[in-house]
């Protein structure tokens, strides 16, 4: 159940991810300008997601976790800080409204995977899941491609 539990977990957590993209600060970036550092960031941060070993055990589940919040909390932050167009901003904050209510399963599912409860762990990671994947598909309809990807991006 730890694999199937990890496998909903890294699918949402990726999918996060994905969408958590950063660049620099600036006056109000054009839409086009937006999305190529938004679609750039994204784009790393799916490598970093990648990069993180597969759990096969509750202990390994909690440390995937760890990072992969700690890799989300940070490209928040950089999306944050990135300027969307004055028109956009409403989207981009409904974008980031989802993104941050996935980040906020992770301790939860943390603590299903240290109390070895695979009924609320399956079911938080649902839930942060739907998330995601909401903020996925404000992300697309946007025009943002990488970071609207359901899916990590092919290996080259």
């Amino acid at each position: 159940m730890v694999m199937q539990s990890a496998r909903i977990v890294v699918a949402a957590t990726t999918a996060a991810t994905l969408l958590l993209s950063g660049g620099c600060a600036g006056g109000g970036l054009s839409k086009e300008d937006y999305i190529e550092q938004a679609d750039a960031i994204c784009k790393e941060a799916d490598e970093r997601t990648q990069e993180l070993e597969q759990p096969r055990t509750p202990e390994a589940l909690d440390d995937f976790v760890e990072r992969a919040r700690a890799i989300s909390i940070e490209l928040l932050d950089d999306l944050r800080a990135l300027e969307p167009p004055e028109d956009d901003q409403d989207v981009i904050n409904r974008m980031l409204a989802r993104i941050e209510d996935a980040i906020d399963y992770l301790p939860r599912i943390q603590e299903a995977a240290r109390q070895r409860d695979n009924e609320e762990l399956g079911r938080l990671g649902q839930e942060l899941q739907a998330a995601a994947s909401e903020a996925n598909e404000i992300a697309q309809e946007y025009g943002l491609e990488e970071c609207g990807r359901t899916q990590p991006a092919p290996a080259p």
